[in-house]
C-alpha cells in the first residue's frame, strides 16, 4: 500500500495545470485537456511514482 502524502505543491501544480489548459480540448473526443493530464497522473501514483512524477 501507497502512504504518499500529496502536498500543497502537489495542489498548486493541478491548479497552475488547470488554468493553463482551461480552453483546451482533445482533437478526437471534444473531452477537456486536463482529464487526460489528471489520467496520466492518476496512472503514476497509483504505480508508486512520486508527488514530483505526478
Amino acid at each position: 500500500m501507497n502512504s504518499l502524502k500529496l502536498t500543497e505543491r502537489f495542489e498548486s501544480a493541478l491548479v497552475y495545470a488547470t488554468r493553463l489548459h482551461a480552453n483546451q480540448t482533445r482533437k478526437i473526443s471534444g473531452v477537456p485537456y486536463i482529464s487526460h493530464l489528471l489520467s496520466v497522473t492518476a496512472l503514476v501514483l497509483e504505480a508508486g511514482g512520486t508527488e514530483e512524477e505526478a
